[in-house]
């Protein structure tokens, strides 16, 4: 890892090696967006939770390396525990009455952590070093951490169990954003930079949460029930649920009218759904009608984007009978959302703290798109992608990067597109610029 540099690997990317001179050094390693979440898989065919395997073995290697006198930070930053993703009780995280929420936060919090139990063993592994310390900085999946701050203390006691762990857990931060002047560096999730996914009003939550937890949390399950009280066979069912499960996927989730649309014409086209009372759009969009009519996204909806509750439903209901309506409302928010799924406006706001603060190395998350920029002839602006994957909808002529929603030649593409920022400094501030090293992974997952 010596020097300054970027490396693009097709496969799982192993850590620098280490040599004696790097002992005693300060090693922070960077990582965001992963996504630890709460759903099932098959505990007696995989020994661990396989969705985030990969972050899995980056610890298990991290741990490998280190030195007796390593100094290491391992900043989180953001979206790692996947809160708004896995909440699917009746009391919304923006519900006034806090001592229940908090009650319902720790619960979830416990499921997170309990369902991926091979990655928080990584962790308290690594927190056995004594010069190791996990720095956790709020994004906006996880943003309820800091909302309330009792439910950290959760976190600490699962990765370090007291009385034994009280000295431990001092080495566990929780923060709003990380700046460190011995490395020049500094840190946040990001999605302040986004006002779809900021909380501008202490009151209100922002659109993003509203639309995890009130749509993408239930439309699935909602969409199964119909099928089966439609007469669909267990098959069908079985299959269009797996499908219609990448909709966590989606990047950015202003996509999800138009890959609906997709999913459903692909449904559709099969024998078993000819003939039926209810066909597979028909029950599409009456669950995305009956989503946008519950009585939480209708006051919402009213009091946050001003629509006239009394005209609502009418409304919903003639926008959703107009053809091709899901692709066009896709196009037009994926616009309005376009900060959720480009590195643009992110750099832009390295690019002020670099001129303002003078910070040599910036990084980001939120975007789920890994990637470097300079910010002149020394500094850098870095993004370390996600470890969940990434579902896109990409012409197929085009460069990936490029969205194209209104062509008939688009398909799906999902991959695993994360990062690792690895930063290294010898001694104190005045031993010369810190090293780094941006190690990142795009793969097809199927």
């Amino acid at each position: 890892m010596m020097g300054s540099s970027v490396q693009t690997d097709q496969g799982f990317f192993g850590l620098p090696e280490d040599t004696e001179s790097s002992q005693g050094r300060l090693k922070a390693y960077i990582v965001s967006d992963v996504h630890l979440n709460t759903h099932p898989y098959d505990e007696a065919a995989e020994p661990e939770n396989p969705r985030r395997r990969n972050f899995r073995l980056f610890l298990t290697q991290l741990n490998a390396n280190i030195k007796p006198n390593d100094r290491i930070q391992l900043i989180l930053n953001g979206d790692i525990l996947d809160i708004t993703g896995s909440w699917f009780d009746d009391i919304m995280p923006w519900d006034d009455n806090r001592p229940l929420v908090q009650r319902k936060l720790d619960e979830l919090l416990l499921a997170l952590m309990e369902n991926n139990q091979a990655t928080f063993q990584a962790l308290r592994q690594l927190l056995q070093h004594p010069l190791a310390e996990i720095i956790y900085v709020f994004g906006n999946h996880d943003g309820m951490l800091q909302q309330y701050p009792d439910s950290q203390q959760v976190v600490k006691n699962f990765l370090a169990p007291t009385p034994e762990g009280a000295a431990t857990q001092e080495r566990i931060r929780f923060v709003p954003f990380y700046a460190s002047d011995e490395l020049d560096l500094y840190i946040e999730h990001g999605h302040l930079q986004d006002p779809f996914n900021r909380r501008d009003n202490p009151g209100d939550p922002p659109l993003g949460d509203v639309i995890n937890v009130l749509i993408v949390n239930r439309f699935v399950e909602m969409a199964i029930d119909r099928f089966r009280a439609s007469g669909y066979s267990d098959a069908f069912i079985n299959r269009i649920h797996s499908r219609l499960h990448d909709i966590e996927y989606l990047r950015p989730l202003a996509l999800l009218p138009v890959w609906v649309q997709t999913v459903s014409h692909e449904f559709a086209s099969l024998p078993e759904s000819q003939g039926k009372r209810a066909g597979v759009q028909d029950i599409v969009l009456a669950v995305i009608a009956e989503i946008l009519q519950d009585p939480q996204m209708v006051a919402y909806m009213t009091h946050r984007l001003q629509w006239p509750r009394p005209m609502l439903p009418l409304i919903i209901k003639l926008i959703l009978g107009i053809p091709w309506i899901l692709p066009v409302i896709s196009f037009l928010t994926s616009k309005l959302m376009r900060r959720t799924h480009s590195n643009k406006f992110q750099y832009k706001a390295a690019q002020k703290l670099h001129r303002e603060k003078g910070y040599r190395l910036i990084a980001f998350g939120h975007t789920h798109i890994p990637g470097v920029l300079p910010l002149s002839e020394s500094a850098y602006y870095f993004n370390t992608g996600s470890w969940k994957p990434v579902i896109n909808l990409f012409k197929l002529t085009k460069d990936p990067v490029e969205l194209e929603y209104l062509s008939p030649e688009v398909r799906f593409n999902k991959v695993e597109r994360c990062g690792i920022l690895c930063i290294e400094k010898q001694g104190g501030i005045s031993q010369g610029p810190a090293e780094f090293s941006l190690q990142t992974i795009q793969s097809g997952i199927g």
